[in-house]
């Protein structure tokens, strides 16, 4: 996952610590929200990935989007309102979600990428 933080931090502006977090709110996002049998799958070609993801799942905070992150949308919008109380622009948080997707897709192939990412609602949107 350290080429993956070093191509969030370059894409993004940030430097390796914020990309770090930004990564692992999004990797807590998709295994939190997505489908178990599918994410394990992915996650599986992301070494490291499970382990960042549970590190968000650590510190996430019990905010109103956090209370609301069950519903329609939810985990997406509770993964956006994570990384802007991290530090990261609308911009950043755009980058940050491409070069995720770039990588999974990179290490997991299109399919399994689309499988996971797809079996979380209102993210299918993103693919």
């Amino acid at each position: 996952m350290q080429d993956l933080i070093v191509r969030i931090a370059q894409v993004t502006g940030v430097d390796r610590a914020k990309a770090e977090t930004g990564l692992s709110i999004i990797l807590s996002l998709i295994r939190s929200h997505g489908e178990p049998q599918k994410v394990a799958a992915l996650f599986g070609k992301l070494p490291g990935a499970d382990a960042l993801a549970t590190r968000q799942a650590g510190t996430r905070s019990g905010g109103l989007l956090g209370k609301l992150g069950g519903g329609l949308m939810g985990g997406p919008l509770v993964a956006v309102s994570q990384l802007q109380a991290a530090g990261f622009s609308m911009a950043q948080i755009r980058s940050l979600g491409s070069e995720v997707l770039a990588y999974a897709r990179e290490k997991a192939g299109d399919r399994l990428v689309r499988e996971a990412a797809g079996s979380i609602p209102g993210l299918s949107g993103y693919l």
